[in-house]
């Protein structure tokens, strides 16, 4: 992800005035700068930071 794009996308929201706080605004941002792999990378990475990566830590956790 190009941080060139990062500030672009965060820019646009904050002119939308979407009602979004700061923090929301750079999560979103930064979803929609990043390409498809990098999106797949983010979402691993916050499965294996709450322990839900395998399908039975999500099974035991109550996920089907």
């Amino acid at each position: 992800m190009s941080k060139k794009k990062f500030q672009a996308m965060r820019k646009r929201l904050e002119r939308l005035g979407s009602g979004l706080s700061e923090h929301e605004i750079i999560l979103f941002a930064r979803s929609l700068a990043a390409t498809p792999d990098e999106r797949w990378r983010m979402h691993e990475n916050f499965l294996r930071s709450l322990n839900l990566y395998t399908h039975s830590a999500r099974k035991a956790y109550g996920f089907k």
